[in-house]
């Protein structure tokens, strides 16, 4: 079996181990973003968080490719998955394996938790808005005031967001 594979492969998912703890880093500050209230910085970390998933599917597919053409050299039917892979390499080989492979999945777990923390920290900051507008809405509603052919009207003021603010 070629080495170079392996050691290509090894390379590959450290990689992907490492995009995905930037991911991760990124969702992060996402979220001491979201509290703070600071949409400049959001917006910079969202173009981030895209940046690295772009990179993300490129290495992905590189990964796929050298795991399958490797699976091949192993034997392993249909190239296989990284753990049918990893049982079939030395010792040394599987346990840096092993550990990438670990890092891959703690990091991809931990950005599926971060990713619905800050979907609800999202999704209450906007409750708290709508909350807010309806609160304005009704101070300033219901009043009477005088129309443009001098009939006295119940009028009811509209609140609006413009410029993302209120």
């Amino acid at each position: 079996m070629s080495t170079n594979n392996l050691t290509e492969l090894m390379s590959v998912l450290a990689e992907k181990a490492d995009i995905l703890e930037s991911v991760r880093e990124t969702l992060e500050q996402e979220q001491r973003c979201i509290i703070e209230a600071l949409p400049e910085r959001l917006e910079e970390n969202t173009s981030s968080a895209e940046e690295f998933m772009t990179r993300l599917n490129i290495v992905n597919k590189r990964f796929r490719t050298l795991l399958a053409r490797t699976g091949e050299e192993l034997g392993i039917p249909d190239g296989g998955s990284l753990s049918s892979l990893i049982s079939g390499v030395d010792p040394e080989a599987r346990q840096k394996f092993r550990f990438l492979q670990k890092k891959c999945s703690s990091a991809a777990e931990a950005i599926n938790r971060l990713l619905v923390i800050n979907e609800d920290l999202i999704k209450h900051s906007l409750d708290i808005i709508d909350s807010s507008i309806s609160l304005f809405s009704r101070l300033l509603g219901g009043c009477e005031t005088y129309g443009s052919a001098g009939r006295i009207l119940n009028g009811k003021a509209a609140v609006g967001i413009l410029c993302r603010e209120i």
